[in-house]
């Protein structure tokens, strides 16, 4: 398996990944816990979506904070790939949604109701490392991409530096956040979703990146401390649920 351990990013990166939390804001309650993902392609993704809107018990019932659909718009192997992504206080709240899944039945009959509508890709658990403090939006978009660092303190570190460029610069509304895998397959060891109110406003973020100086200071710190990107996609989200 070719991605980068949790206990390689602990030992390398444990302090650095400290210092980012101590930075979240106690009001920002994405900022930590974990997130889970359900990758799938979709019949009718926007009516998958209002599907799930219907659905505020079971995730109340799971003890989810916020749940979302986003569909891929770029970078998508094929049309109506989507993620269903739930995000957890913690991770034990993260397995139990798993444990649920496979024993509710509710969510069972949910699933019965779904089939031949979408087909179910894989499940990802992610663990936040550097999380999401802005607003939250009923839609967004992000762009999404799987990396695996070759050297993960370096890397964080070089992530939260470019964070902080962009909202020196007048992005103030787009947000770097780094996630961690934890029991996800061949995934990249780490994922770094880049938030935006607007698909436009996440394009005119990165074409910072080819026409400012300092977003291209701040990139090459990125690109110095990792191998090439396993996965990049964009992403139109809304949400679903939510208890915050």
């Amino acid at each position: 398996m070719k991605i980068l351990k949790f206990f390689v990013a602990a030992l390398l990166g444990f302090q650095s990944v400290n210092s980012f939390a101590d930075h979240h804001l106690e009001s920002s309650p994405l900022s930590t816990g974990a997130m889970t993902i359900l990758n799938l392609v979709a019949e009718d993704p926007a009516a998958y979506t209002e599907f799930q809107k219907g659905n505020a018990e079971v995730f109340a019932s799971m003890g989810a904070m916020l749940g979302g659909a986003c569909v891929a718009v770029s970078g998508n192997d094929v049309p109506g790939e989507m993620q269903m992504f739930t995000f957890f206080p913690n991770l034990e709240s993260a397995f139990g949604m798993w444990d649920m899944m496979a024993t509710s039945p509710t969510i069972k009959n949910i699933q019965e109701d779904l089939r031949g509508r979408r087909e179910l890709i894989g499940n990802q658990t992610l663990q936040i490392i550097n999380g999401y403090e802005g607003e939250i939006y009923e839609t967004w978009a992000t762009r999404t991409v799987e990396v695996n660092p070759t050297n993960p303190a370096a890397y964080l570190q070089a992530v939260s530096t470019l964070d902080s460029a962009y909202k020196q610069n007048g992005f103030s509304d787009v947000e770097f956040d780094v996630y961690q895998s934890i029991a996800s397959g061949n995934s990249a060891s780490h994922t770094v979703i880049v938030v935006a109110p607007s698909l436009s406003r996440l394009g005119a973020a990165f074409d910072a990146l080819s026409s400012e100086q300092w977003a291209k200071d701040a990139y090459a710190l990125v690109t110095g401390s990792r191998l090439a990107l396993v996965s990049d996609k964009a992403y139109r989200c809304e949400q679903v649920y939510s208890a915050i």
